[in-house]
């Protein structure tokens, strides 16, 4: 479990140096193709309930998603942060102006007026990372809020959401982490080795 947890590290640290380079052009641009690909995808136009994560800035932008999504008539809900440590919760908004910023920096619901939905509701979850691979292996920051949270909806369709160059060979996984179903980046949609259709 050690040698996994170093080689996390190690990773997290490179992606997250790599991110940071990457100038609000370039994430702007690239986001809107990002978007361009999501919304022509079938499996986000059936979807009535979707969980999008707010984005920071050199993250894959999702306010243009969230906008969309709500004209579209779709149940929309983001994350929201508990007191405690690991733990969220997602809550239902009806437009950006429901956000504030919140704990760790992060946008989200005010969490004494969140709505929160029952995750077994929601169909689709956009998921951030900071590394995937090909067979669906996600590395995240490392406090387990995703692993943790989307064990408690088994019947969502997950995709991770991220650059091409965060896609890597492979990501050290434990049996805890769970899985993606599809990769979404710039360069499109892929399903995950694990993935189901």
């Amino acid at each position: 479990m050690e040698i996994i947890n170093n080689r996390k590290i190690a990773l997290r640290q490179q992606m997250l140096a790599e991110r940071r380079r990457l100038a609000p052009q370039w994430v702007a641009e690239q986001s809107r193709i990002i978007h361009g690909h999501l919304l022509d995808w079938p499996s986000y136009r059936a979807a009535r309930t979707i969980m999008l994560y707010l984005a920071m800035a050199d993250e894959p932008q999702t306010d243009a998603v969230i906008i969309d999504a709500l004209k579209a008539d779709k149940t929309v809900c983001v994350p929201v942060l508990g007191q405690q440590y690991g733990i969220m919760e997602a809550a239902v908004i009806s437009g950006l102006d429901d956000l504030v910023t919140g704990r760790l920096g992060l946008r989200m619901p005010d969490p004494a007026r969140a709505k929160n939905i029952d995750p077994v509701l929601i169909d689709l979850v956009l998921v951030p990372g900071v590394a995937f691979d090909r067979g669906g292996n996600r590395l995240g920051m490392g406090a387990g809020y995703y692993d943790r949270f989307l064990t408690r909806a088994p019947q969502a369709l997950l995709v991770g959401m991220a650059w091409s160059f965060q896609v890597v060979d492979a990501v050290p996984a434990a049996t805890h982490d769970v899985s993606m179903h599809y990769l979404l980046t710039e360069e499109g949609i892929f399903r995950c080795g694990k993935g189901k259709m």
